[in-house]
């Protein structure tokens, strides 16, 4: 994974259906964050039955993870991230087994975590018109209060740079 951050201004502001999309992807975030809060008392007892949604969850959540803390800490650390966190699940689960008699909860509040912050990005990132990543939202709210420019990064999800060049071609044209 590289890290490319570029000069404050270098990239589009994403335009109305760029802005729809970050604000339904948000949408869709807490509406994970809302099943795994429904799910959370049903996943000690029946883990196996709740195993196809969780697993897409998870895979998700760990398929991205990467990208969410270097581009959000403008830092790159590889694949570290994720590494430390299978570590620390490791860990917490293992605990957690010892404590409770389930390894699930580290795993829940990790993923409550993960869909909270990226369902927040996702919805700032549509209402301040964040050029490129969403994860640069929190650094773009914060450089508005500093008066320090924030870098910006090129999202790298296909689909949501997709839909911003398309936009930009088709909308901008006179």
């Amino acid at each position: 994974m590289s890290l490319d951050l570029v000069e404050p201004g270098s990239l589009e502001k994403p335009g109305p259906v760029g802005r729809m999309v970050r604000f339904l992807l948000g949408v869709l975030c807490f509406y994970g964050l809302y099943e795994l809060i429904t799910v959370a008392p049903y996943f000690a007892s029946d883990p196996i039955g709740l195993l196809p949604g969780m697993s897409l969850m998870i895979l998700v959540a760990f398929c991205i993870f990467n990208y969410i803390v270097n581009i959000g800490f403008s830092r790159n650390w590889n694949r570290y991230p994720v590494a430390i966190s299978f570590v620390l699940f490791g860990v917490m689960a293992l605990v957690s087994y010892l404590v409770a008699g389930t390894p699930n909860t580290p795993i829940l509040l990790w993923l409550g975590c993960f869909f909270t912050h990226l369902g927040i990005s996702f919805v700032l990132a549509s209402a301040l018109g964040t050029p490129g990543c969403e994860m640069r939202t929190i650094p773009q709210l914060f450089s508005k209060f500093t008066h320090r420019e924030s870098k910006e990064h090129h999202c790298p999800v296909s689909i949501i740079s997709g839909i911003d060049r398309w936009e930009k071609r088709h909308f901008t044209q006179s």
